[in-house]
């Protein structure tokens, strides 16, 4: 019994098999009920949590990416067990399996019509630290930044630093191959990933860790999962060595089709636990991952340099790689104005005067001020040497929280362009190109010529010491016109990358934006190979499929499209500087920054539950999606479910400084619950409480007698009709 997959995007609708409204009809009944099914079998079978309900879709059905689908369901595993009985009954059914972390994808990769299952809830422990051996076992939902936490009194990191690391798993940084900074010193995540406990679609997991080809034939005589996966990928590395030698991207900031490079590496070297880094959960789902680490730097320096030309910048990275830092990081002149105007960040950027058009963060590692100052020298010497000219003078930044503050910037940038107000917004598709460093210059001279022939603009900033810059165009994809720049402006960047040597994407990964370019990058011979490789390990094609290979037309799922048509309501409060109230609910990006757990205080609720439903953007996605109709319909807007998704935000404003958007989901709620409470009616609890000061001034009157009823148990009753839960002292 299969589940049929119903699309429920902007730009597209479910298919039919049976053609006219009778027949779509009788498809959309058998869908629905199929999922009832499945559901109930994972109810009764699982110890995690099982939510199919609309809300829960809705919620699991965009990422930090351009795209929306609606899943089929969500399982929220509690244990391995869990997982391997989720793909089990869902494979059962024919229904497609979606492993999913932090969400926070840039290229659609955790969206998809298919089974989600989120990891991070509760499958995110620390299973052991190797100080030793420098490697660490853990779950694949625990998040980066508090996995390195964990790790710090031991000295020691996981080296490749994504900026999304405050929300991003382990588990998705090893699907994508995250990167980050500081790449030029610690590489990708290949680089440090050891082995693999991974869960197969039809069945079973296999430990991957390193071995030999002799030692994986005398396996591949074992009838086990393990035996049959080892004879596969035997032969198909006798049979693809030769092609994916001659064609493979040599490119080493590479996270774009499979990783079939590992297939070239000598006997001694060869790991099968690297095939699964870059796979976008394609191939199985991974249920533990061991890495290794990296000493944690002593100490570190930054310098800032700035330019009065892009371009000029990208001519003086390879002389700054010259003098060995372990990073440079670019900001362009839209980063720095869109910083300067957001309430949470603009203090952190003061460091910068004047407008330069681009500035470029360099810096380095050392044991002590010494050394530091001594890099520092020579970097000024080396560059007078090389004639590169600056448009003010260089700023030493060597005070540990003045360079976080820079780090700050830099790490949300994304979330800081995305605060553009209008419908064209800086949108992902050519943003992860890397080429190799001397041709920089070169590959931003060819992009500034078409984004003007497009007539647009476009932000640049990132990681230049490793030549992968992410350039955002500002296209509106609500616009047929901005769907077809995107298209033909990834369709020339493919082509540039090829001619200066790189590729499509250096850390990002294809999901659903680049997926359908990979055939144009390989070739086809090299695409055919990779097709091959992904049913070695997925037969069926149940894993996350229409990522890395068979991907759909990148214009197509898309969250705003030409078709995208939500309902105005008449606004109680003035939403006019945010340019409306849909607009203010917009500037939620998907890019999860509200999900970050240890630093600052956006979002309580979530830390408090861990639940993507109590998100700053769960919150935002409940209200757009139901005044756009898409997977809710407008009669949702002021549902009790939709309610509930409100519900345990404080109100606190943490959104509106620390969201690198502003996005200010306290004048939302409100606005909100002035349109829910219009149809409702205001709950005792909420009259109740509008009345706190009142009833406080008159219980001072007689305290101990005000006390004495609130704590007894009549008054604790009255206390839980009004919501408050029994543990709090009322005394």
């Amino acid at each position: 019994m299969a589940v049929p997959a119903t699309d429920t995007s902007p730009r597209s609708s479910a298919g039919s098999t049976n053609g006219g409204p009778v027949g779509r009809e009788r498809e959309r009944r058998g869908a629905v009920e199929a999922a009832r099914v499945l559901e109930a079998e994972l109810a009764a079978r699982i110890s995690g949590e099982v939510r199919f309900d609309a809300v829960s879709r809705m919620l699991y059905a965009t990422d930090a990416s351009n795209y929306q689908i609606e899943p089929v369901g969500v399982v929220i595993p509690k244990t391995a067990e869990d997982v391997l009985a989720a793909i089990d009954l869902a494979s059962s059914h024919g229904v497609p399996i979606l492993p999913r972390g932090g969400g926070s994808s840039l290229a659609g990769q955790s969206v998809g019509a298919a089974l989600v299952i989120d990891f991070s809830k509760y499958l995110n422990r620390v299973l052991d630290i190797d100080a030793e051996a420098r490697a660490v076992t853990v779950e694949p939902g625990i998040n980066l930044d508090l996995l390195n936490r964990q790790l710090k009194a031991s000295g020691l990191m996981f080296g490749p630093d994504p900026s999304s690391g405050n929300r991003a798993t382990i588990g998705g940084v090893v699907g994508n191959n995250s990167a980050g900074a500081h790449s030029i010193l610690y590489g990708m995540t290949a680089d440090h990933v050891r082995s693999v406990r991974l869960a197969l679609a039809q069945g079973g997991t296999v430990d991957l860790a390193a071995t030999t080809p002799a030692d994986m034939a005398r396996r591949a005589g074992q009838t086990d999962a393990l035996g049959r996966l080892s004879g596969s990928l035997l032969a198909y590395r006798e049979r693809h060595r030769d092609l994916i030698e001659r064609d493979f991207p040599p490119h080493w900031r590479r996270a774009t089709g499979y990783s079939l490079d590992e297939f070239t590496k000598p006997d001694e070297a060869f790991n099968p636990a690297k095939l699964v880094v870059s796979s976008e959960g394609t191939l199985g789902s991974i249920l533990r991952v061991t890495v290794g680490l990296v000493p944690v730097p002593k100490q570190t320096a930054l310098v800032l340099l700035q330019f009065d030309e892009l371009v000029a910048s990208m001519e003086a990275t390879p002389a700054i790689l010259e003098c060995e830092p372990s990073a440079i990081e670019l900001m362009d002149r839209m980063l720095i104005g869109l910083t300067r105007s957001a309430p949470g960040y603009a203090k952190q950027i003061s460091y910068i005067e004047g407008d330069p058009a681009a500035v470029l963060a360099v810096e380095f590692y050392g044991a002590d001020d010494r050394e530091l100052a001594s890099k520092c020298d020579d970097l000024m010497r080396h560059l007078a040497k090389r004639g590169v000219r600056l448009m003010a003078e260089p700023r030493r930044v060597l005070d540990a929280r003045e360079q976080a503050d820079v780090w700050s910037v830099r790490k949300a940038g994304l979330g800081l362009l995305m605060s553009v107000k209008g419908d064209a917004k800086p949108v992902p598709v050519i943003e992860d190109v890397s080429v190799p460093v001397e041709h920089l210059a070169d590959y931003v001279r060819a992009v500034e010529a078409m984004v003007a022939r497009q007539g647009t603009t476009a932000a640049y900033y990132a990681h230049a010491s490793a030549g992968c810059l992410h350039i955002r165009p500002l296209l509106n994809l609500k616009d047929i016109a901005g769907v077809s720049a995107m298209r033909e402006m990834a369709h020339e960047a493919a082509e540039l990358a090829h001619r200066f040597g790189g590729v499509m994407s250096g850390e990002h990964g294809d999901g659903l934006q680049r997926s359908e370019l990979n055939e144009k990058i390989f070739g086809p011979e090299l695409y055919g190979a990779m097709r091959d490789f992904k049913a070695i390990f997925d037969p069926r094609g149940l894993m996350n499929p229409g990522k890395v290979v068979d991907g759909p037309p990148m214009g197509e799922n898309l969250r705003f499209g030409p078709t995208y048509a939500p309902i105005a309501i008449k606004t109680q409060l003035d939403f006019s500087a945010e340019g409306g109230f849909l607009a203010a609910i917009e500037m939620c990006n998907g890019a999860a920054v509200c999900r970050k757990l240890k630093a600052g205080t956006m979002c309580p609720s979530y830390m408090a539950t861990k639940d993507e439903r109590d998100t700053t953007r769960a919150r935002a996605n409940a209200l757009r999606n139901a005044l756009a109709g898409n997977v809710l319909s407008p009669a949702d807007f002021t549902s009790k479910a939709t309610y509930d998704v409100l519900d345990l935000c404080l109100s606190c404003k943490a959104c509106k400084t620390e969201c690198p958007s502003s996005v200010d989901m306290a004048k939302i709620k409100t606005e909100f619950l002035a349109h829910y409470q219009a149809e409702h009616g205001v709950s005792l609890r909420t009259r109740a409480m509008s009345g706190i000061h009142a009833a406080s001034k008159l219980a001072s009157f007689a305290p101990g007698l005000a006390n004495m009823g609130m704590t007894s148990p009549v008054g604790r009753k009255m206390m839980a009709s009004l919501g408050i839960d029994e543990h709090r002292s009322m005394s």
